[in-house]
């Protein structure tokens, strides 16, 4: 089985074929949002991150991260970590086995070096007109210079090709 397959078949295949994705949906309070940080190139106030997913389960985004740090290129070459946000979901999820998303808000600044820092995430919208509107409220709330409203497809995997350093 190629890396792929795999990584597919550590969320997607065995959920599918035990009805675990029409439960998930039907009873999904809150996601779990992985992120791997680069460690060396992370310094002060600025963290090195990679969005990796939005997952029904904390033990999903856990073996979801493992696979990463031990087979994708960059994250098991260099000192990465993982970190794991419990996001509430905000509406109700549409019931269905198809590709499901929501919608995250992100504020954040830039230090002089173009770093993202100063991170503000929301939750988790079910309804992109949610998140709108959340958004209006966050920047009324957090002083930040970017914001973003990022849609999530549920259990798909970011970043499947790894990443690389560029020598300068």
């Amino acid at each position: 089985m190629d890396k792929k397959a795999l990584l597919e078949s550590l969320v997607c295949g065995a959920h599918e074929k035990s009805g675990f994705v029409d439960e998930a949906f039907a009873n999904a309070k809150a996601l779990f949002y992985l992120t791997l940080t680069d460690t060396e190139l992370s310094y002060d106030d600025f963290s090195e991150d990679f969005g990796i997913g939005m997952f029904f389960s904390e033990a999903e985004a856990k073996r979801v991260a493992a696979y990463y740090l031990k087979n994708i290129k960059g994250f098991c070459e260099y000192p990465c970590t993982y970190r794991i946000k419990r996001k509430n979901i905000i509406g109700i999820l549409p019931c269905i086995k198809d590709s499901a998303c929501v919608w995250m808000v992100t504020g954040w600044n830039t230090n002089a070096d173009l770093d993202e820092i100063d991170i503000v995430e929301s939750d988790c919208y079910a309804d992109e007109s949610q998140a709108y509107k959340a958004l209006s409220e966050m920047k009324a709330k957090y002083p930040r210079s970017e914001w973003a409203v990022n849609r999530w497809i549920i259990g798909k995997h970011e970043w499947e090709a790894g990443f690389s350093r560029s020598e300068e």
